[in-house]
């Protein structure tokens, strides 16, 4: 690797700015720092922020109902583009919440919690069984799974419903 003391580059510079017009290297400068500029800004927009879900605290309550949010398998969660974090104590609550559109906000995420594993899945890519077995906080009879074959035996266990999120907040 080469390396260059500051009076060597100075030189280089001052000997490309011979080679060219000072206007034109003027000109070019600020072209191409404007294009470095303008291409990373492109960029940091065209990559997709990871949105995280966001831990159920002890003393969180649902933004829907504000009841304590005490059975975490039943939670549901969403995330707008302020950052700020809507809870749920039930799947239910949130649909309602969505129904109802009591946040302006753009909404970024939406989670809900496995019902089997009490973990944080994407709501769009959740499999859900609404049947009068489940005894969920809100009385919603909502629960999700990650994956579809866990759903399918809930339903035939429960002899409930196979739905996906958009069914869900109708």
């Amino acid at each position: 690797m080469l390396t260059y003391s500051n009076e060597k580059r100075f030189a280089l510079l001052r000997s490309f700015e011979k080679a060219f017009s000072f206007r034109f290297y003027k000109h070019f400068v600020r072209t191409g720092l404007f294009l470095v500029g303008l291409a990373v800004v492109v960029f940091a927009n065209c990559q997709k922020q990871s949105v995280k879900s966001v831990a159920i605290e002890a003393n969180d309550m649902c933004s829907f109902c504000r009841m304590s949010i005490s059975e975490r398998r039943y939670a549901a969660e969403l995330l707008d583009a302020d950052g700020q974090a809507f809870k749920f104590d039930d799947i239910g609550c949130m649909a309602n919440f969505l129904r109802q559109k009591k946040n302006s906000a753009e909404i970024r995420a939406t989670f809900v919690m496995d019902f089997e594993h009490s973990q944080w899945i994407k709501a769009e890519n959740a499999f859900y069984v609404r049947a009068a077995g489940f005894q969920t906080p809100m009385n919603g009879g909502i629960v999700a799974f990650a994956n579809r074959s866990s759903a399918d035996d809930a339903v035939t266990k429960y002899h409930g419903t196979l739905q996906r999120f958009d069914e869900v907040v109708k």
